[in-house]
């Protein structure tokens, strides 16, 4: 190699050693720098400057609106009774019930003119929070225009990031309980999920461990369900109408054979359900089915217990039972002129095995005006599916689907989940 191409291979391999010591480095932060600028818009989502409502608060009796500067005059209607007019930047509604949803309507300009409507659905705080589900009493704010949907929730302690989808398809995720969709169309109706984990309260992480185990976990689901948006702009609020609800929530086992993890029972297999989510199947576990009806709002429970078929190595049957439903019930009924409330309690065992009871809870409202919020709660174990019907509706709305594991232990994930609807 002469003297020149030497020197000319020296600078090349000092160039790539540039390249190398300076460029990538440089890359590597440019890249670090925009994922932390994404996460802070993404913990700046806020309402679009136009936008004329700054806050909404609530406290056990009172819920209070901000307003920005400038945007008035405002009209408050609260389930279509007006209960301000005026200019102010804030308006305090007083002397309500605790714990209560509430529905607003809020005209912005002149009465002559065609004023912006904004509905605003969210309730007072509890007085007292002695739910085992931390949703149940969650104050939940969905606000809703031609332009978009926002939602806001109250934080759940050790959750650090929530993920939002809208009908099936992910759109956010957030570290603020708080998500603003500008993406809508006001024809089009629309369901919110919003997702969110935690450790199990004192389950201490391996700090070797990126990821919590499964059986260590609390999940947390809710979800908005949302009339087409134009419907629900519009002047009046939902009549109370005498229609029947149907409610009902099944258990199931999703494969057609489940393996005994008890190497001494005599039952090596059960028989499982072999099916999938599906509200008009009759294999289930367990079912559970509440009618509240429709002219004098009285509340009947009918229940079912699958039977459960135990067999041998070679799976031959050697036993079959079916299990006391006594275990579903119902607490706490409560019917008004208006409204109809219970909650739901399911604990049933397998006689054939040694394993953990299957338990869950349901809390359920239901208004004559068409709204519905219900919460519950259960383990990871088995398969679980929630459905309601109300009036002369044909299909079943889907509240809550969760495919758990085949066999119930301890510890066992945690389920949370809560369900409200918004009707034009």
């Amino acid at each position: 190699m002469s003297l020149v191409q030497n020197a000319i291979f020296l600078r090349e391999s000092e160039d790539n050693y540039m390249v190398r010591r300076y460029l990538i480095p440089l890359i590597s932060f440019i890249g670090t720098a925009l994922v932390m600028i994404g996460k802070k818009l993404q913990q700046k989502m806020s309402y679009p400057k136009s936008f004329p409502i700054e806050s909404i608060e609530q406290t056990t009796n009172d819920i209070i609106f901000h307003f920005k500067s400038g945007k008035g005059p405002f009209r408050i209607y609260r389930e279509g009774r007006l209960i301000y007019e005026g200019e102010d930047e804030s308006f305090t509604d007083s002397e309500l019930a605790a714990g209560t949803a509430y529905f607003y309507t809020i005209e912005i300009g002149a009465r002559r003119s065609s004023p912006e409507r904004i509905k605003v659905q969210t309730s007072t705080a509890a007085k007292f929070r002695e739910s085992e589900n931390v949703l149940k009493e969650c104050i939940q704010t969905t606000i809703i225009s031609r332009s978009l949907v926002a939602m806001e929730w109250e934080p759940i302690e050790g959750v650090e990031e929530y993920a939002i989808y809208q009908n099936g398809k992910r759109i956010a995720k957030v570290e603020e309980p708080f998500f603003v969709d500008r993406w809508v169309r006001s024809q089009v109706a629309y369901t919110y999920r919003v997702y969110a984990e935690r450790p199990l309260p004192g389950f201490e992480q391996d700090s070797n461990d990126e990821k919590l185990p499964e059986a260590a976990i609390e999940k947390f689901h809710m979800t908005k369900v949302l009339d087409p948006l134009e419907e629900i702009l519009k002047s009046g609020d939902a009549p109370s109408e005498k229609k029947e609800w149907q409610f009902l929530y099944k258990t199931f086992l999703r494969k057609s054979w489940i393996k005994n993890p008890d190497d001494a029972s005599p039952y090596r297999y059960f028989k499982g359900d072999g099916r999938g989510f599906d509200p008009a199947s009759k294999d289930y576990r367990s079912m559970a089915e509440i009618v509240v009806t429709a002219d004098e709002f009285e509340i009947r429970l009918n229940k079912d217990i699958g039977k459960m078929k135990g067999y041998g190595m070679l799976r031959k049957l050697k036993g079959e039972v079916v299990p006391s439903d006594e275990g579903i019930y119902l607490e706490d009924v409560e019917v008004e002129e208006n409204k109809a409330s219970f909650v739901l309690k399911h604990s049933v065992e397998n006689p054939l095995a040694d394993a953990p009871a299957v338990d869950y809870q349901v809390w359920a409202a239901f208004l004559r005006s068409g709204f519905y919020d219900i919460a519950g709660m259960h383990e990871q174990a088995p398969n679980h599916e929630v459905y309601l019907k109300h009036g002369i509706q044909r299909s079943w709305t889907t509240l809550h689907q969760s495919e758990g594991t085949e066999w119930p232990a301890e510890p066992n994930t945690v389920i949370y989940w809560r369900v409200s609807n918004y009707k034009g």
